[in-house]
């Protein structure tokens, strides 16, 4: 049975619409998307009132355009991945604690 499709780890969206929309030229559209170091990724675009080449000089109405953008990494698993960041509430080695000790939870006092 195949696994199901991971959702995306990133993904941005963006609509637009107009009452009229004219064009003097045909638009060059260039798209590109990209997930580093690895991964996948890609794009959707629901477009209405509005083909695709647009033709100049030709009014359209009541456009709506909707873009989305998404992407993943397919390396290793971030959940597999050592946490190498200090918690929030917890002082890194040898900052000083709330109550000024740089002693943390397991240390013997005044051993290093």
């Amino acid at each position: 049975m195949p696994e199901p499709e991971r959702k995306p780890d990133v993904e941005i969206g963006a609509s637009v619409k107009a009452d009229e929309l004219v064009f003097r030229e045909t638009p060059e559209v260039t798209e590109r998307a990209g997930a580093e170091p690895e991964g996948e990724s890609g794009t959707d675009t629901d477009r209405r009132n509005l083909p695709r080449p647009a033709k100049p000089n030709v009014t359209y109405r009541d456009v709506r355009v909707s873009h989305r953008l998404s992407a993943r990494l397919t390396g290793a698993d971030p959940a597999d991945e050592p946490d190498d960041e200090p918690d929030d509430d917890e002082p890194a080695e040898n900052e000083p604690a709330e109550n000024g000790s740089t002693e943390r939870d397991g240390d013997e006092p005044g051993g290093r």
